[in-house]
């Protein structure tokens, strides 16, 4: 790290000092102020170290906890806004008191008390409601110029100056009018996609002679670099933080978008924000933003672009930020929000799944057409039918009203989701995936089968009427492919932008979310999760290709983390057939199963002598007869076969479900609450299948590290670093081995921002 020659090395030996003599603290020592959604997931009780905080390493006081945010060493870039929070973490016996707060040796307690009064107390200042913390943010602050900074703050408790240091290295800001700077930004990020799911994409989707095959167009970027993925307080990060981090340089907690948490729990809307990347532009330059996605449109990722809020499962607020909604009578009040109101800027372009974030309980489209249950919906306002066109946005609901809505016109699309009952793989909300969208289109099946097939389950009405289609088949069909939605927001940004300035010297930015492949990761849907990297690698070739002759766009592909997936070798589709059952026995389908029911005991499992490994594993042979660029099917002669490092309990003849289908069971108690057991595999889940025995928690324990993730019924995220890759104006920037905090000043200088070594001297905090 370096520091300012005017410091004389006393900002990196005071942070030095302050982290040597708290490295095992963090958080309150009670995790019941976070139940809920806002929990930590700390893994080990305070009095395991005996500490009067947590478990885990923070710059700050170890007496009182003091602490400020953004937190220290966070990756800024000028003219950034961003909360400036002073805090203290343990209740004092008298009300603690600020004495001094200091930027780079310049005393700003008054401005920062006068910051507060003018804010008013309560949420727009982050107040404690008990008196004895001290609690107080000033909202919207920024550096106004890029260099070395150092925060000091000092806080009276209990007649004892605590005390505490924040630096910050501050890289230029974005300066789209430079020589060579980019002023079309695609930004791909694929959900979980680690290295192994690169790979598995290249095997089944392109051909392979004598061990060499062709590149995805992923690998074909000119610039690789590499990503750590760890989150604020985690090594395994959850896709909140994992996205946010990115775009925005700060560190955040699991659950958190675009903010650090405070000492005010109960309360997900005051925390200390941070201005993204998506927001700055749009902001200061008037640039026009949109995210894509196939998950439903509130998610983390897609949230991650300009929401802020301690929950990541606060969908109906999160929706109104997206926006720009707020309005006392709805779930995102305007009372109490002002600055977060200044600081979000409304997305000019949406697309993705979860009409039941938008759409009030009584629009029948709800049932008719997005196939939710009688009931579901907001309660207060009706955003996608009233609120949205009210504000100037086009409101489609298929990919053929997304071809026809017109250019110039902000933009909303929320389609069809996977509302299969016989399904339980990923539910209404998200978009059906890659796979199953081919299928419906007769363009791939399943081990032969066609969707008029019975075991599809999509030859049938939509649960719900049939304003969406006759049958699930053209329900489906309907449903944009990713390419779809990416040339109309392309064309639609470029239409605003163009508008607004008609030199066509406008900028925008598109965030685009390949969610599924997380999602089908997370239930074991392995084929599945391969159609969706094979998707976001055409979609960045043809992205790439769009703009392989304008100077002046950037791509960018990434994933905010990866899952413990790998390749293991390969398998005879017609061997896993016959293979199937014939490893356990069971009377009635149910568990525990008898082991080593094979006739001969030296082969206890067909299917595990099915796979072929070593010199054993043969190159697969996936067909693309149609050349639209995916398998055909995903069940060929020879197949792919991929397992996962953590997973709960489930059963897998290492072929294609016809279906996204969990992988574990759940039960019902006596009040109908349901229950799902990570230990007991989904009896309706391939139960001829090899039993694969889960190493993934199955209930909160006391004295584990599982204190609060309850049963963890999926496949987990990896702590895994990922590749970034890069191509077009600015590139270079991606190159090497970085934080994934680090992206966005990577971002900032392709956008024109001066490298460090012509930085100007640290400057001044602005905001006051």
């Amino acid at each position: 790290m370096m520091i300012d020659s005017r410091f004389g090395g006393r900002a990196l030996a005071c942070l030095l000092v302050a982290l040597t003599t708290t490295v095992s603290i963090a958080g309150q020592d009670d995790d019941s102020p976070f139940a809920g959604d806002g929990k930590t997931r700390n893994a080990a009780d305070p009095i395991y170290f005996n500490q009067k905080l947590a478990d885990f390493p923070m710059n700050a006081e170890s007496e009182s906890g003091l602490r400020m945010m953004p937190p220290t060493r966070s990756d800024l870039f000028a003219g950034q806004r961003f909360d400036l929070r002073v805090e203290t973490q343990i209740p004092a016996q008298v009300a603690p008191k600020l004495v001094s707060l200091k930027i780079n040796g310049k005393e700003v307690s008054a401005q920062f008390t006068q910051k507060i009064q003018k804010q008013g107390k309560g949420s727009e200042s982050g107040t404690p409601k008990s008196e004895l913390l001290f609690g107080e943010t000033a909202r919207n602050m920024s550096f106004d110029a890029p260099g070395h900074y150092l925060v000091e703050a000092v806080v009276n408790v209990d007649g004892t100056a605590r005390s505490v240091r924040n630096v910050y290295e501050v890289a230029a800001a974005p300066n789209p009018r430079a020589a060579g700077a980019t002023n079309k930004l695609v930004f791909f990020l694929g959900d979980g996609m680690g290295v192994p799911m690169r790979t598995a994409a290249r095997l089944i989707s392109k051909p392979i002679v004598e061990g060499r095959a062709e590149p995805l167009a992923l690998e074909q970027m000119t610039v690789q670099g590499m990503s750590r993925t760890t989150s604020f307080d985690s090594i395994i990060t959850d896709s909140a933080p994992g996205m946010a981090s990115i775009i925005s340089g700060v560190k955040q907690s699991n659950n958190a978008i675009q903010v650090s948490i405070d000492n005010t729990p109960e309360d997900a809307l005051d925390n200390p924000r941070i201005e993204t990347i998506f927001e700055y532009m749009k902001r200061v330059h008037g640039w026009k933003i949109g995210v894509v996605t196939d998950a439903f449109l509130v998610d983390a990722t897609p949230a991650s672009a300009q929401a802020h809020n301690r929950a990541r499962r606060n969908y109906l607020n999160i929706a109104q930020q997206m926006i720009g909604y707020y309005d006392d009578a709805s779930e995102l009040k305007k009372t109490g929000n002002v600055a977060l109101a200044e600081l979000s800027q409304p997305l000019d372009v949406l697309m993705g799944g979860g009409a039941v974030h938008w759409m009030k309980q009584n629009n029948p489209l709800l049932q008719g057409f997005y196939q939710y249950p009688e009931g579901a919906g907001r309660k207060d306002v009706d955003l996608l039918a009233n609120v949205a066109p009210a504000m100037g946005y086009s409101v489609v609901h298929n990919v053929d009203e997304l071809r026809n809505a017109p250019n110039n016109k902000k933009l909303i699309g929320v389609f069809t989701g996977e509302f299969r009952k016989t399904s339980t793989g990923l539910g209404p909300d998200n978009i059906p995936g890659v796979l199953d969208r081919l299928v419906a289109r007769n363009k791939a099946t399943i081990r032969g089968k066609h969707s008029g097939d019975p075991e599809i389950g999509m030859n049938v009405a939509p649960p719900y009427g049939t304003a969406c289609g006759a049958t699930i088949a053209s329900c489906f069909s309907k449903v944009p492919m990713k390419q779809d939605m990416i040339d109309k927001a392309i064309s639609v940004l470029e239409g605003l932008a163009k508008q607004q300035n008609p030199r066509g010297d406008g900028g925008w930015m598109l965030l685009v979310e390949q969610s599924q492949s997380d999602k089908m990761g997370h239930i074991l849907e392995y084929d599945r999760a391969i159609y969706e990297v094979i998707e976001l690698d055409r979609s960045v070739q043809n992205t790439v290709a769009r703009f392989s002759d304008d100077k002046h766009a950037l791509t960018v592909a990434t994933s905010d983390h990866a899952q413990p997936q790998t390749i293991i070798g390969v398998a005879m589709t017609g061997s896993l057939i016959e293979a199937a059952g014939k490893c356990f026995q069971t009377t009635n389908g149910n568990y525990p199963v008898t082991l080593g029911s094979a006739a001969d005991p030296d082969r206890p499992c067909a299917l595990q002598d099915a796979i072929g490994t070593f010199n054993d594993a043969t190159f697969p042979t996936y067909a693309d007869l149609n050349r639209d660029g995916f398998p055909d099917d995903p069940d060929p002669a020879i197949k792919l076969i991929i397992e996962d490092g953590g997973r709960p309990t489930y059963s897998t003849t290492f072929l294609t479900n016809y279906q996204p289908l969990k992988p574990n069971s759940s039960r019902k108690t006596a009040d109908g609450k349901k229950i799902d057991q990570a230990a007991l595999p989904d009896s309706a889940r391939q139960p001829e299948g090899l039993l694969m025995t889960g190493n993934m928690p199955t209930q909160n324990v006391k004295g584990g590290a599982n204190k609060t993730g309850g049963v963890v019924d999926i496949a987990p995220h990896a702590g895994d670093d990922v590749l970034v890759s890069a191509e077009g104006a600015g590139a270079h920037h991606f190159a090497g081995y970085y934080d994934n905090t680090s992206i966005v000043v990577r971002l900032a200088r392709a956008l024109g921002g001066k490298a460090q070594s012509d930085m100007s001297p640290a400057g001044n905090l602005k905001g006051w």
